[in-house]
């Protein structure tokens, strides 16, 4: 399967680290010192104590890795439509594209550029973070779940068997059940994601007292707004889901939006914590901690100038 991925990030070059053992991978990104670095000495990802190098083509330029089978889509939310755009040379009329990517919202952006039928959406529990220039960690986390966006699975079930043809653990569901794994990724980020940014701490330590109850607050509200959006989770289920993951982690691990706010990056904080805020205003659901978290959020990306 000849494979884009848009977004040479932590993640994406993860993914491509596994998928070019059988596939044809070409990672997409506008970061020169990064792509020049894979074109010339490969990408290197830490597993554990051990690296290994693959060598994936990058490129700046979509115009140079024109046509695609699947393109996977792992660009910050906020750039889904921009970065899909730019990448119309890549798209056929059977080329698939999936989203594993961060945040709400991201399949309305997509639908813009390709087809219901071609597009499929997933999340992941894996967890990535860049090292350097041609170099990322791998934090941890196995499986990877998807499903069409409309009703036509054929697509994610292909996706799903050139992912583990490469070993990487991948299930495919309805789009009903994809939709609710989606906002399931999504609270359990809005629990984690921006308050391991804004206390400067690695991930894991979220799990201890007292720090927990910041994210148990967080994650219920997340949890009340989607129960108000119909979805029948039940916030037990989830302060487990939350432990469990954390407790996963490996112990250097960094959330995405503590990379992005490290880097001076504009953060997916609207499309997250954001996203609860505007739905809970919608539904008439106070969301008090996740509005102030937006707010902290914002403040630190404005203080980047100073």
């Amino acid at each position: 399967m000849k494979i884009s991925i848009l977004g040479a990030g932590a993640m994406g070059c993860m993914m491509s680290g596994f998928l070019v053992k059988r596939h044809e991978v070409c990672l997409v990104d506008v970061w020169r010192e990064h792509v020049d670095e894979i074109n010339r000495n490969g990408l290197r990802i830490r597993f554990g104590g051990e690296v290994e190098t693959v060598h994936p083509k990058a490129v700046t330029n979509p115009d140079d890795a024109k046509g695609a089978d699947l393109v996977i889509v792992f660009v910050k939310s906020i750039q889904t439509a921009e970065a899909m755009e730019g990448a119309k040379v890549l798209l056929g009329g059977d080329t698939l594209v999936l989203s594993l990517q961060n945040g709400y919202g991201n399949d309305q952006d997509i639908r813009k550029f390709v087809p219901e039928k071609n597009i499929i959406m997933g999340t992941t529990d894996r967890a990535a973070s860049v090292l350097g220039p041609g170099f990322v960690n791998n934090s941890g986390g196995r499986l990877i779940h998807i499903g069409p966006l409309g009703e036509d699975s054929s697509g994610a079930e292909r996706t799903a068997a050139a992912f583990r043809e490469c070993g990487l653990d991948t299930d495919v569901y309805d789009s009903h059940e994809v939709s609710a794994m989606i906002w399931d990724k999504l609270m359990i980020n809005c629990a984690n994601n921006a308050l391991a940014a804004i206390l400067d701490i690695n991930t894991p330590q979220l799990a201890d007292e007292p720090l927990s109850d910041l994210f148990k607050t967080l994650l219920r509200e997340s949890v009340e707004v989607a129960r108000a959006c119909g979805l029948p989770f039940e916030y037990g289920v989830y302060e487990e889901k939350n432990y469990a993951l954390l407790n996963s982690l490996a112990k250097e691990a960094r959330t995405s939006m503590w990379q992005d706010v490290n880097k001076k990056r504009r953060t997916e904080i609207d499309r997250m914590n954001g996203a609860i805020v505007r739905l809970g205003r919608e539904k008439g659901v106070p969301t008090p901690c996740s509005e102030m978290v937006v707010r902290l959020v914002h403040a630190i990306e404005k203080g980047y100038a100073a």
